[in-house]
């Protein structure tokens, strides 16, 4: 009998810890979080008369920051004339403290007016303040016949102008009768196009851009 007394107290000190196992398991089912399906966001920027419309099927709002998860988004940037390009992506993230999205996960860049026109990429984080799109991953860039890889780069939506870095330019040249006559490489440690007029720029600051001709032998 001389034991009983530690044992109960041993009983009295390991409840309050089984207690408050219980309060923190039951605190952690809380979930404030609102789940919207078919989620459309528009937001107008007044300084370039441009919009910005996000479409998903699925969205989450986290109501501690408002800054809102997007699966499988849609994201157009349309100005005067209409649609001037369209983003997909698997995933989205909208920041209403910066004013800004984060897109990841499978991106495509996309601009409507040329649908032969695309950018690959897996992220890249977008200021709606400044319309500056920030392209942290490498870049595979489809124009036509041509086809363009780079570290990263960045596209100012003002001016339509993509920037991309230690870029190599690759193009196929075809004769008359659809036949491909010889290939173009180009590497540089910056290149540049300008949308408005469909024009590359292709600059190095140590070395010299260099150009492949590669001659295709036809009989």
């Amino acid at each position: 009998m001389k034991y009983l007394p530690i044992y109960f107290l041993l009983i009295i000190t390991t409840l309050p810890l089984f207690g408050c196992q219980k309060s923190n398991k039951s605190s952690t089912q809380i979930d404030n979080k609102s789940y919207i399906k078919y989620f459309e966001l528009l937001q107008e920027n007044p300084n370039n008369q441009t919009s910005v419309r996000i479409t998903s099927p699925k969205a989450i709002i986290d109501p501690t920051n408002n800054d809102i998860d997007i699966f499988d988004s849609s994201i157009e940037l349309l100005n005067k004339k209409g649609q001037d390009f369209k983003v997909k992506s698997g995933n989205s993230t909208l920041n209403n403290l910066t004013n800004s999205i984060r897109v990841f996960n499978s991106v495509k860049i996309t601009f409507l007016d040329n649908q032969d026109y695309y950018i690959n990429t897996n992220s890249f984080d977008w200021d709606l303040n400044t319309s500056i799109i920030d392209i942290i991953d490498p870049l595979n860039i489809n124009f036509d016949n041509t086809r363009i890889n780079a570290t990263n780069g960045f596209f100012n939506i003002d001016s339509s102008i993509l920037k991309i870095y230690n870029s190599e330019f690759n193009r196929s040249i075809y004769n008359s009768k659809g036949e491909e006559e010889y290939q173009v490489k180009i590497r540089s440690d910056f290149a540049k196009w300008l949308n408005k007029d469909n024009t590359l720029v292709f600059t190095s600051n140590e070395r010299q851009v260099e150009t492949t001709i590669n001659f295709l032998l036809t009989q």
